[in-house]
């Protein structure tokens, strides 16, 4: 089931986010200490779904001002202005919620405790103190860090499912993304969602129409295979809006998702057992190899993985990347025989650079830090340069994620400072950045990032699902959420 968190704090905002979210709401859940208590009756009227009313504390993370005396006053009217549920903190105390229940027993109550600190949480002790109190469904929620931290959700929601115990547990924040998507799979009750076009009540929260429709949480099983993209940050990541589509269309009963890793070794260790596939972007495409089973040929020359399978308990790792950005390319220039400057010797670089070499093309790498360039340029055949010897050449590659959003005014290199008859750029959040701004002023042809993330993503789509994807549908549907 999907909650759908209502915030107004204006009764007419109340009543926008009602009517835009209804259709993907099961629940909507009345935040009365962000929204007010006014017209809350008309409001569970024109809710059209059962109301959780919840009116939560400062000192459980809340805006209520008032005492708690007065605030489990108003829940207690909670069946009179129409409401099905309401929430109550493990913290009041198990004696507090007992008697709550016992007095109201026309009223489901979830028996919630939230954790604000970081660091990963004791799931079993959470799951015991909260079922202690005999409530109708459990809510257990924390801070993540890291995507290394979701598994004490998925911990807690198995233990629940074992005791056939109607229960919610999100991580919050946008590393905890995934476990508001993921709770059906794992047993989960429900999730909270914020309102079509509105403010989440809590950090993270997906908005009710994505959880739906994109992701289809409440359709996932146990059976479903989950896959994601790694990387940090992973927020303007688009491959949700790829491969879910994608999956859907082919009849796969799989999920992709978002997942912000700063520590890898510890993910790899805690979720990665979990997952069928990843998508890997910066800045784990070479760490990532000492974690896996096998690469393939091109992998291994290139020294950097941006795709991981699982093939039962083996983890099978390849490169889509250099192949993507090539084809992108020779869209518009073939590199046989062209000088290819590229900027950068991370994973993508290396991708690139490989690739550009086995199609012919005479390579120069620069990069701010010489000694990786030089492992580069002595694995591949290129040549290390600094910027002032090129003063032309044929292509030129920003392979760093320079340009890349939030930061969209900077280029890797001045402008003017490299002649080029075509420039192509890796990053594609934006679409059009400013090393291409820069080179489409000197005349040049520009390719966007966006180009070798559809390549490399067919890539990725053929071997998550083994069906070759058409290249026209993903365009299409890149093109809903970004300028192309």
């Amino acid at each position: 089931m999907i909650i759908v968190s209502i915030t107004g704090p204006k009764s007419a905002e109340s009543i926008a986010q009602i009517r835009r979210s209804r259709r993907f709401a099961s629940i909507f859940e009345f935040r009365l200490d962000l929204m007010g208590v006014e017209d809350v009756q008309k409001l569970v009227r024109l809710a059209g779904r059962p109301v959780l009313l919840t009116c939560r504390p400062t000192w459980e993370g809340g805006a209520f001002p008032g005492g708690d005396a007065e605030r489990l006053e108003l829940l207690a009217r909670a069946s009179l202005l129409g409401a099905s549920y309401v929430d109550l903190e493990c913290r009041l105390g198990t004696r507090i919620v007992r008697r709550f229940i016992k007095d109201h027993p026309s009223i489901k109550v979830i028996v919630s405790q939230h954790e604000f600190g970081e660091g990963v949480k004791d799931p079993l002790r959470a799951y015991r103190d909260l079922r202690a109190t005999g409530a109708y469904a459990l809510k257990f929620a924390y801070r993540a860090s890291d995507a290394a931290d979701i598994g004490a959700a998925f911990t807690f929601l198995e233990r629940a499912k074992r005791d056939k115990q109607p229960a919610v547990a999100i991580a919050m924040g946008e590393a905890g993304e995934a476990t508001r998507i993921l709770y059906r799979k794992f047993g989960g009750w429900a999730t909270y969602a914020a309102p079509v076009d509105g403010p989440g009540a809590a950090d993270g929260q997906i908005s009710a129409d994505l959880l739906h429709e994109l992701f289809r949480a409440d359709r996932l099983t146990a059976s479903t295979k989950i896959f994601g993209v790694i990387g940090d940050p992973v927020r303007y990541s688009k491959g949700i809006h790829l491969h879910n589509p994608l999956f859907h269309h082919v009849g796969k009963n799989a999920v992709y998702c978002r997942f912000e890793v700063h520590a890898l070794d510890t993910f790899m260790k805690r979720i990665a057992p979990r997952l069928q596939g990843i998508s890997v972007t910066l800045p784990h495409k070479l760490s990532i190899i000492k974690h896996l089973d096998r690469i393939d040929g091109a992998a291994r020359a290139i020294g950097a993985v941006n795709t991981v399978i699982r093939r039962g308990r083996r983890l099978e790792g390849s490169n889509t990347d250099g192949a993507g950005a090539l084809d992108a390319i020779e869209h518009r220039m073939k590199v046989r025989g062209k000088t290819v400057l590229v900027i950068g010797a991370g994973g993508a670089a290396r991708a690139i650079v490989f690739e550009a070499i086995r199609r012919r093309a005479t390579v120069f790498i620069i990069n701010r830090s010489r000694g990786p360039a030089e492992e580069l340029a002595r694995a591949s055949g290129a040549t290390v340069v600094a910027l002032t010897d090129v003063p032309s050449c044929d292509i030129v590659v920003n392979a760093t994620s320079v340009g890349m959003m939030p930061a969209t005014d900077c280029s890797p290199i001045p402008a003017h400072s490299v002649q080029m008859r075509l420039a192509f750029d890796a990053v594609y959040q934006p679409a059009e950045t400013q090393f291409l701004r820069d080179a489409k002023e000197q005349g040049a042809v520009t390719v966007s990032g966006i180009e070798m993330y559809l390549h490399q993503a067919a890539a990725q789509s053929r071997l998550y699902t083994g069906i070759q994807p058409d290249l026209r549908r993903m365009k299409s549907l890149l093109h809903r959420v970004m300028v192309i």
